[in-house]
């Protein structure tokens, strides 16, 4: 009871729960023999772009158990990305950010506790064979624990997985190392059993409601993408470049839409009217569904390190990143028609979560951007 009060009237981690699962675990051992899950539950949060890279992972796993019913629980970003994935059963929505926002406030807590028992009921309707936790930090722990589960695979702690090592659950015998993230999505799927290629990977639009009319149907416009999230504005490339870049692309005589997320309409229409009228603001996409169908209909994206540049390279749209503080080796699109830019400043990549300075991005010139994509554009042309 003490414990119920203290977490608002909901315990938060079942601390209970979680100690008798440790204990289990803990004197299980491993399975002599190949696992042969009927029913497994992948788990993937975060932003757009880290769902979109376990994709190939995905459908690895789809083939190494091709009778296996696989589920997903991934937050209320990417849940319409996921909803008709050919590899799914059923994705089940996390809505952290709404569970949140209604826990700050006493007026609105009830409907936090009441989301969070919607959860937990419907995670709990079905038994799990394998749990494969792409996530490893206490989020997905706390999903883990709503389930009921026999077997849990997360990530080495070398590897990114946040959880210390004495938490429940198998891992890898030996650390992905420093790969790109869609192999350390992998290598759990190899530690399974999985020896194939890294497959593309799959997505489905099924779920969007994207309109366009006959124009925006026939024009097949370069995908300018000025913004990331508000946590990584220090990957963003400055607003003065994008405008300079988007004038010299219409001057060419290409069509250029401007592209970003919902609250970011009227910095877009702005950004717009700035550079002429010839530029024009892309059409309004609900989700990220909506944002897939949007890149499909493009000729090239262009952007700085966010989602939409892996979801352009899954596409197989041809999409150039413009990277500085990450490391493109591992932050990289990976698309055979895929190009990533960077300056090659002395301090890029780094490990910095924020920067007063961004000059590995600044340092990026228009002119380096420009002929980048004349040469994308060039090759895929020559590929098609």
């Amino acid at each position: 009871m003490i414990l119920w009060n203290h977490c608002g009237g909901y315990p938060c981690f079942r601390f209970i729960s979680l100690l008798s699962e440790v204990i289990l675990t803990l004197v299980r051992p491993l399975p002599s023999e190949p696992l042969s899950p009927q029913r497994i539950l992948v788990i993937r949060l975060s932003a757009l772009g880290d769902v979109v890279q376990a994709m190939p992972a995905l459908e690895a796993l789809g083939r190494l158990f091709p009778d296996a019913e696989i589920d997903a629980v991934t937050e209320s970003l990417s849940f319409p990305l996921l909803r008709r994935h050919p590899r799914l059963k059923n994705v089940i929505c996390f809505p952290r950010t709404e569970i949140r926002r209604h826990w700050r406030t006493a007026e609105t807590r009830g409907q936090a506790r009441e989301q969070l028992a919607d959860l937990r009921s419907i995670l709990h309707q079905n038994y799990y064979d394998l749990i494969v936790d792409w996530q490893s930090n206490l989020r997905s722990a706390f999903i883990r624990m709503q389930t009921r589960h026999r077997h849990v695979l997360q990530l080495h702690p070398a590897d990114g997985g946040e959880l210390p090592k004495w938490w429940y659950g198998w891992r890898p015998r030996k650390a992905a190392g420093r790969v790109h993230r869609i192999e350390r999505a992998m290598h759990l799927v190899r530690e399974l059993g999985y020896s194939g290629e890294t497959p593309q990977g799959e997505i489905s639009i099924a779920d969007s409601s994207l309109t366009l009319t006959d124009k925006e149907l026939a024009a097949v416009p370069l995908l300018l993408h000025p913004f990331v999230s508000a946590f990584g504005r220090f990957k963003e490339w400055p607003l003065t470049y994008w405008k300079e870049l988007a004038a010299e692309l219409t001057e060419a005589g290409h069509v250029v839409w401007l592209s970003g997320g919902p609250g970011e309409r009227e910095s877009l229409a702005q950004l717009a009217l700035e550079v002429g009228s010839s530029v024009a603001v892309a059409p309004e996409t609900q989700n990220t569904a909506d944002l897939a169908a949007l890149v499909q209909q493009s000729r090239a994206v262009v952007a700085a390190d966010t989602g939409i540049i892996h979801l352009a390279s899954l596409l197989g749209i041809p999409a150039m990143g413009l990277y500085g503080p990450k490391d493109p080796a591992i932050h990289g699109p990976t698309g055979t028609n895929s190009m990533v830019l960077r300056s090659g400043v002395p301090c890029s990549p780094c490990l910095l979560r924020r920067c007063d300075h961004s000059v590995c991005m600044s340092s990026l010139t228009v002119a380096m951007v420009r002929s980048g994509i004349d040469q994308l554009l060039k090759t895929n042309t020559l590929q098609r």
